[in-house]
């Protein structure tokens, strides 16, 4: 009796690449392309054989062993490039295989969808909008038509939500009615599909909604297609599964654009708490909390215990500007609730600022950022302006209506050289950013940088909350304080100098035009790789302040604040010796931040405040009741569960400075700070000096 010879399955590989030159760039798992294949497998499970991947090397080596019949990329600012120049030469030495890209970094205007298409004319079609289904639609399509990608787009059949090139011309396909319920499609992770990404280094990445309410001019979410809000509530089990593999990576990621606004954002909260408890994971959870409903959002926060950063993205605070934007903020109410929340410890809060929105300027920008830090807000984001395509603000009229003058930077850490078929690789990522406008110079610009940076340094992540404690205690503005530091930057050491002005110059670091910067990378691409700061401005410049200034910064911020309480004749003998005690306190719990060998000994001091009792209140307690006339001696290490912690974070990102400028970005910093005890037995073994910090120029 003759058997039927078993079909052979269909190979495809789906890359959602990230570079590695330096370190690597995107550090979360593959979920687009992984919602994708699961959905695939769902209806076709017995046609297909899907692979993902996420490191450009892993694909190289998987391109060497087997040729796919379809290899999709994922289309983000941070990857394009890179996944074309593998596209390509996939093409090229296999005509046959489709290649198919998608993802929002597809312009919305017929202009530059045209520009696109020839920019990269070896795409077979990109995939927009939601791809899941349109995905499934393609795969049957081209299975029908064999693969012959001329016969299929000559045959007249429907393409959903697919755009390709037919006779020099775009076609564009109607779009597909978006996925009501989310709960259709399949885990990723439960069919084990991401399985190879739990190498303590990528950070898990969900969703539990799809969509936003709102119309931001310069959100690609901001558009009427994605107005509806799907939701997904069933995550238990697969959290469990993620709990379970997890190994060293403390955080996870949820793609939701406004998580905790939703009524069933309680349950799903409640859900990771469980999980939380059973495994001690996740100990941070990255996602953008709802922009109103802050009852709901406060109250998710409560449930997960702190893992969750409570976010109102301002953009601005000024009305014109929001006005320009199409955006609605928070009331000045409801900041004031959440800056109560945060001083009471219960949850941390963050907010983001857009410099170089329609009608801003120096002074709006300055404003924004009093109104935010005097509001409470533990983090606050400071982002340039990017013409991000599918944003309204991206579009030729507005750009010629509000005069924005615009440059091209290399994004942080997107770039590299690697090797495919046995030829080298060089690619580099660029965004386009905007540096001036009609009511914003390019010097106010570069000013308004500088601002930024002073903030981030000075009260991003609690650093100096000592200080900042003492402010609130006397009823000062912290901000104004800051403001006061900012204003003499240059005046206070050649190092501090020397930081600002190195800063500015990163500013610079822009070219005219998207190909004049590619063609200068990747002709020197070997030395870039070797910039061991990285390429994004702002880490680099905290990290340096934060790891090689920390000295020269507290003795600048201590003397400000002793002139200005004697400036207020608040200055007393008791408060002057609290200041020279908690300098040293402060340098204490910061020096040795981040370090990866055990060290011997804690250090130790002698103090005749409490400062147990003042770090309990927040440092808001008055330092003259809590004068000790017999001084107590002090040990200062990290705990069993800092040092773990920092191991993570150094396994992750690494000791560079860039590294080191992600780990502050990202870390909760006030965490980190050394742990400090009466009695050095209450203190576990931990942390060494960091060695080896330093870089071209900085020492």
């Amino acid at each position: 009796m003759k058997t039927t010879p078993k079909k052979e399955k269909t190979l495809i590989y789906l890359a959602d690449l990230t570079h590695t030159g330096q370190v690597i760039s995107s550090n979360y798992f593959p979920l687009a392309p992984g919602l994708l294949a699961a959905y695939l497998l769902k209806n076709c499970p017995d046609e297909v054989e899907v692979e993902l991947f996420k490191y450009p090397q892993d694909l190289a080596a998987a391109l060497e062993r087997r040729t796919p019949q379809i290899i999709g990329f994922s289309n983000y600012s941070w990857n394009l490039d890179v996944s074309y120049q593998f596209g390509s030469r996939v093409k090229d030495r296999h005509p046959d295989t489709v290649l198919v890209f998608g993802g929002p970094n597809y312009d919305l205007s017929l202009e530059e969808i045209e520009a696109f298409w020839k920019r990269y004319p070896k795409i077979d079609f990109h995939v927009v909008k939601e791809g899941e289904l349109a995905f499934v639609e393609l795969y049957k399509a081209l299975r029908d038509a064999a693969f012959d990608t001329a016969s299929l787009k000559n045959s007249g059949v429907a393409l959903p939500n697919c755009h390709f090139l037919k006779d020099g011309k775009v076609v564009q396909n109607e779009l597909l009615a978006r996925i009501k319920d989310l709960e259709e499609l399949p885990s990723p992770y439960l069919m084990g599909l991401m399985d190879k990404f739990f190498d303590n280094v990528l950070v898990p990445l969900v969703h539990t909604t799809r969509g936003c309410p709102f119309f931001c001019k310069f959100c690609s979410e901001g558009a009427t297609y994605y107005n509806k809000v799907a939701n997904r509530n069933e995550l238990e089990v697969e959290l469990d599964y993620i709990a379970s593999r997890i190994g060293t990576v403390q955080d996870l990621c949820i793609s939701d654009a406004n998580f905790g606004m939703f009524a069933q954002d309680k349950d799903k909260a409640l859900t990771i708490a469980a999980i939380k408890e059973k495994y001690g994971w996740p100990r941070d959870i990255l996602v953008n909390t709802g922009k109103n409903q802050k009852e709901r959002v406060v109250a998710v926060a409560e449930i997960l215990g702190g893992a969750l950063r409570i976010g109102a993205s301002l953009q601005t605070t000024n009305p014109d500007i929001l006005k320009n934007i199409a955006r609605t903020n928070i009331s000045l109410e409801a900041l004031q609730e959440i800056s109560r929340d945060t001083a009471a410890g219960k949850t941390a809060t963050f907010t983001e600022l857009i410099l170089g929105l329609p009608g801003d300027s120096l002074a709006a920008h300055t404003e924004s950022l009093r109104y935010t830090v005097d509001a409470g807000f533990g983090i606050i984001r400071m982002y340039q302006l990017i013409m991000l395509p599918q944003t309204e603000l991206n579009s030729p009229m507005l750009r010629k209506q509000y005069g924005m003058k615009t440059q091209w930077r290399i994004m942080p850490r997107s770039f590299g050289k690697y090797e495919l078929y046995g030829e080298t690789v060089r690619s580099a990522e660029s965004e386009e950013i905007c540096v001036a406008n009609n009511t914003l110079s390019h010097e106010d610009y570069l000013n308004a940088r500088e601002l930024d940076l002073s903030v981030e340094i000075l009260h991003n992540g609690e650093v100096f909350t000592e200080l900042y404690g003492l402010c609130r205690h006397f009823g000062l503005s912290w901000f104004a304080f800051l403001l006061r530091f900012h204003q003499k930057r240059r005046e206070f050491t050649p190092a501090l100098s020397e930081l600002y002005d190195v800063y500015r110059a990163d500013n610079l670091r822009l070219w005219e035009s998207r190909a004049e910067l590619e063609a200068m990378v990747k002709s020197d691409i070997d030395r870039y790789l070797d910039i061991k700061e990285g390429t994004n401005e702002m880490a680099k410049a905290k990290a340096v302040a934060f790891f090689l200034r920390t000295k020269d910064i507290h003795d600048a911020l201590y003397s400000e604040m002793r002139s200005l309480l004697e400036e207020r004749g608040l200055l007393t003998p008791v408060l002057s010796a609290y200041l020279d005690e908690l300098k040293v306190y402060s340098l204490l719990r910061k020096q040795e931040l981040v370090s990866d060998q055990p060290r011997a000994e804690a250090e130790s001091r002698e103090f005749h405040f409490d400062f147990a009792a003042l770090k309990e209140s927040r440092y808001l307690a008055d330092p003259e009741t809590l004068y000790r006339k017999t001084p107590q001696r002090l040990f200062f290490q990290h705990n069993d569960t800092q040092t773990a912690m920092i191991a993570g974070y150094v396994h992750q990102y690494g000791l560079t400075i860039d590294g080191l400028g992600r780990i502050l970005m990202r870390a909760p910093i006030r965490l980190l700070m050394r742990d400090f005890a009466d009695d050095p037995h209450k203190l576990t073994a931990k942390a060494k000096p960091l060695s080896g910090v330093g870089m071209n120029g900085w020492q």
